[in-house]
């Protein structure tokens, strides 16, 4: 079992300033689990994804492929979509990866 608590949430900024993400855990194919605040107006850019990806949003709203987002919506995406995430508000999100998402920016 693995418990990661609130409380003892390592946050790391990304490439993206303004956007950081705590890490829960890496899995077998090269993808992670994490969470991941976003400053008001920030974008990640761009990314290919080569494996299916799941998104909750925890907090503040997010557009994701221009689909707005706000707490406590769910976005899937499959192996082979592409989509950047805009920043409407601070936000953050919990991102579950199948594998790895490079950027196509």
């Amino acid at each position: 079992m693995l418990v990661k608590r609130t409380t003892d949430r390592d946050w790391r900024p990304t490439d993206t300033q303004g956007v950081e993400r705590a890490l829960f855990r890496n899995n077998d194919t090269g993808g992670r689990s994490s969470v991941v605040r976003l400053a008001q107006g920030r974008r990640v850019p761009r990314h290919a994804h080569h494996g299916t990806e799941e998104v909750v949003v925890l907090a503040g709203q997010v557009r994701i492929g221009g689909v707005d987002l706000s707490a406590g919506d769910y976005l899937y995406t499959e192996a082979g979509e592409e989509h950047d995430v805009v920043a409407v508000t601070d936000a953050t999100i919990f991102v579950s990866s199948q594998k790895s998402t490079p950027f196509v920016e």
